[in-house]
C-alpha cells in the first residue's frame, strides 16, 4: 500500500487503497470517536454513500450523512449553512470526524465546514473523482465561492488523513475524467519535463489502464506534497507556482456563473493563456504555447473558448483574484515545459490587449 507522508504543521500520511473494503479499516484508525459526519453530493452518494455506511456500521461506527445537490454552483454559504443546520439538529458535536466524500466541491465545501462548526472537527478526505484525487484533496485549502468570485470566503486547515482509491474513477465518465486530468497536465508543465513527456506517450494509447492512473495519481501528489510542505499557506511565494493558468481559470467560473465550464476545462484556457502571454513579453521561447496546445488535444480537450466575453470585465475579475496585491495580479508564468515562476507583473495594457485577443 502506497503512501505519501505530507508534513505540514499537522503531519498526515496520504494512502492509496486497493479496494473500497480498505477504507473502513484506514478510517477507523484515524477516528477520535466511532462517530462520522459524511458530507457528500448527490452524484457521489447514489453510487458510494450506502456501501460506506453499510461497511462503517459493521464496525459499529455511528454514521449521520447530509448530501447537497452536485455542482460547482452549490459551493456557497447558503450550502454551508444548510450544513450546520443539519448537523445542530442531528446532534454532530466535538466527538464526530467529518468525511468528504466527493469531488473537488464537496472536499472544499465539507473541508470549511469542519474548520468553523464548533471551532474545528477533524475531518478526512475521501476523494472521489481524478481531479480532487491529484489536487483538491491534498494542502488543506477549504473555501466557498461568492458572487465576488471563486474561493473568497476559505481556510487553512489539514485532515487527519487522504484516503485514495482510483476504483471511484470507474464511475466517472470521460468528460470528469478529462477535468482531472487538466491538473496533472498542469504539475508536468510547471515540474517536470520528463512526466510532461511520459504523459504524450499515456495521451496516445486508446485507453489509460489502472496502473497508469495510480502512478499519474501518486506523482501528482507528491509534486503537491513537496510544494505544500515549503510553503503551507501561501505566504512564502512557493504554493503558488501551484496556481499556474488558474487566476484567468477563475475569472471565466465566475463570469459563467460556475455553469458553463468544469474546473479542469478552465483551467486549460488558464494555461494557455499565461503561456502565451509569457510569450508575449518575451519571457517564454515562441512555440512554448504550441507545444502546451498539443498535449492538450492530445488528451482530448478543446483549446477554443468560443464564446466572447468582454475583456473589460473579464480583467476586473482577475484583479479581484485572491492572489492579487494592491490589485496587482502577480501572474505564474512558464520559462519552458517544466520550469515555472510566480510573482511576475505585466502592464495592463499588455493583460488586456490579449484577452482581447482570446476571447473573442
Amino acid at each position: 500500500m502506497k503512501q505519501i507522508n505530507l508534513k505540514v504543521s499537522k503531519s498526515y500520511p496520504i494512502v492509496f487503497l486497493k479496494n473500497l473494503e480498505d477504507l473502513s479499516l484506514n478510517l477507523g484508525m484515524h477516528l477520535q470517536q466511532q462517530k462520522v459526519f459524511i458530507v457528500s453530493d448527490t452524484n457521489v452518494a447514489k453510487f458510494y454513500l450506502d456501501s460506506i455506511k453499510t461497511l462503517l456500521a459493521e464496525d459499529k461506527i455511528l454514521v449521520h450523512s447530509y448530501v447537497f445537490k452536485a455542482g460547482e454552483e452549490q459551493k456557497t454559504l447558503g450550502t454551508l449553512s444548510r450544513i450546520i443546520k443539519y448537523a445542530v439538529s442531528v446532534g454532530i458535536d466535538r466527538q464526530y470526524t467529518v468525511i468528504a466524500l466527493g469531488g473537488g466541491v464537496v472536499g472544499d465545501i465539507a473541508g470549511f465546514f469542519a474548520s468553523v462548526y464548533m471551532r474545528g472537527l477533524k475531518y478526512i478526505q475521501v476523494p472521489t473523482t481524478l481531479l480532487a484525487m491529484v489536487d483538491s484533496s491534498v494542502g488543506g485549502k477549504t473555501a466557498v465561492n461568492t458572487d465576488s468570485g471563486k474561493n473568497i470566503v476559505g481556510t487553512f486547515y489539514q485532515p487527519e488523513c487522504v484516503l485514495i482509491n482510483t476504483k471511484f474513477l470507474q464511475t466517472l465518465n470521460s468528460r470528469h475524467l478529462k477535468n482531472g486530468m487538466a491538473e496533472v497536465i498542469k504539475y508536468a508543465v510547471s515540474f517536470d519535463d520528463k512526466f510532461f513527456q511520459q504523459l504524450k506517450l499515456i495521451f496516445n494509447k486508446s485507453v489509460i489502464s489502472e496502473k497508469d492512473f495510480e502512478n499519474i495519481i501518486y506523482k501528482s501528489c507528491k509534486y503537491k506534497a513537496d510544494i505544500v510542505q515549503m510553503d503551507e499557506k501561501e505566504t512564502k511565494g512557493i504554493r503558488e507556482l501551484l496556481n499556474f493558468g488558474h487566476t484567468f481559470a477563475h475569472a471565466l467560473e465566475t463570469i459563467t456563473e460556475y455553469k458553463k465550464f468544469l474546473h479542469g476545462e478552465a483551467v486549460v484556457f488558464g494555461m494557455i493563456f499565461v503561456s502565451k502571454l509569457a510569450e508575449t513579453i518575451s519571457y517564454a521561447k515562441k512555440g512554448t504555447t504550441k507545444i502546451l496546445e498539443d498535449i492538450l488535444i492530445d488528451a482530448g480537450f478543446d483549446i477554443k473558448i468560443n464564446s466572447n466575453y468582454n475583456a473589460d470585465r473579464f480583467f476586473a475579475i482577475m484583479k479581484r483574484d485572491k492572489k492579487s496585491i494592491s490589485n496587482k495580479i502577480k501572474f505564474v508564468l512558464p520559462k519552458k515545459i517544466g520550469n515555472i515562476k510566480s510573482k511576475i507583473e505585466v502592464d495592463d495594457k499588455t493583460v488586456l490587449n490579449l484577452l482581447k485577443e482570446v476571447l473573442k
